[in-house]
């Protein structure tokens, strides 16, 4: 439901994201809130209360990155039913916990609206407190009744069988409300980039991390105007290795069109007397999988192919290259 976002270069803020699956639901439907908590490596504990009002009948929870069996504390007040999960947050590095409750609509007759609440809070300095509402529309008749003629309107008999059509047809509609997400690099479901991609004439690598994955094809359509440039390319590399990349073309010196102009050993083209030559410098950042040595080089000369194959699609046809690849720890892991 969330787009997950992970800040690596600068320090998290707490923060907390509370969703439902659907804003509108009938009586006896199921609705389901998604929680998200993201806290930094200084917060230490923290505490996630999440509330259903009167109106919702609890169904089942759970926490997606917590061990299994994690289960939060119930309790019950003014109608109301509160989760609460309590958290040991590691102080070694910053961190995203999500989690979900599904509920049930309960009767009513008449339509309401009924608010969930996700509250953050945590005994730190100074002391955390964060609130995130969600609502979800309680409708008692269907939709499809304003489609029908006005002697219809107060027949429950006909709304509930409408309901009955308008659950079903649910998932087709909100898909073709929605469809224009289906073609934002950033919304996409992840099956979809590659062919996305393919407008572009790009190749997704599916080893990437879908981050950078969504990165590449946001920047497809300016690269492709660049493409078989220097800048194309250097753009294209950077985004792809999450390194610094530095290209040089070399021209010749000393060759001059004129009268005067002559070929032999002392005309050079490029490099090596080779025409239309350029080199890339890339630096990339140590994987924290690499553990060892070998590891380590197997990695480099594996991103090393990539590049290469990824030079020769983009680059000139007539052109050469030369590839220096080297590792630098004062980059900083993007995956």
């Amino acid at each position: 439901m969330m787009e997950a976002v992970v800040h690596t270069m600068e320090k998290v803020h707490p923060a907390v994201a509370h969703v439902a699956d659907s804003t509108l639901r009938y009586p006896g439907e199921t609705v389901t809130f998604f929680s998200r908590v993201c806290v930094n490596r200084d917060q230490g504990s923290f505490r996630l209360r999440v509330t259903l009002p009167d109106g919702l009948d609890y169904a089942d929870c759970r926490s997606l990155n917590q061990p299994s069996g994690t289960m939060p504390l119930f309790t019950q007040a003014d109608g109301m039913t509160h989760l609460i999960w309590d958290v040991a947050q590691d102080a070694a590095q910053d961190a995203t916990y999500e989690y979900w409750v599904k509920a049930v609509v309960s009767a009513t007759k008449e339509d309401c609206s009924l608010e969930s609440k996700a509250v953050l809070t945590s005994e730190g300095d100074p002391p955390l407190y964060l609130e995130e509402i969600t609502s979800v529309a309680v409708a008692v008749k269907g939709r499809y009744l304003r489609y029908l003629p006005g002697i219809y309107q107060e027949d429950e008999l006909m709304g509930r069988l409408l309901m009955l059509f308008e659950s079903f047809l649910a998932p087709i509609a909100m898909q073709i409300e929605n469809n224009a997400y289906y073609y934002n690099p950033r919304m996409a479901p992840p099956e979809f980039l590659p062919w996305l991609a393919s407008w572009t004439g790009m190749v997704l690598d599916n080893q990437l991390p879908e981050k950078t994955r969504r990165k590449l094809l946001n920047a497809s359509a300016t690269l492709f105007r660049k493409r078989g440039t220097r800048q194309g390319l250097q753009e294209y590399l950077e985004i792809y290795t999450g390194g610094k990349v530095q290209i040089f073309e070399h021209f010749s010196e000393n060759f001059r069109l004129g009268p005067t102009a002559y070929l032999g050993p002392g005309i050079a083209f490029g490099t090596g007397n080779i025409p239309n030559t350029f080199s890339v410098n890339v630096h990339i950042p140590p994987n924290p999988a690499w553990q060892d040595a070998e590891s380590r080089l197997k990695g480099k000369l594996q991103i090393e192919r990539k590049v290469c194959a990824i030079i020769e699609v983009e680059k000139p046809v007539h052109t050469g290259y030369e590839l220096q690849m080297e590792i630098d720890p004062n980059l900083e892991w993007q995956g």
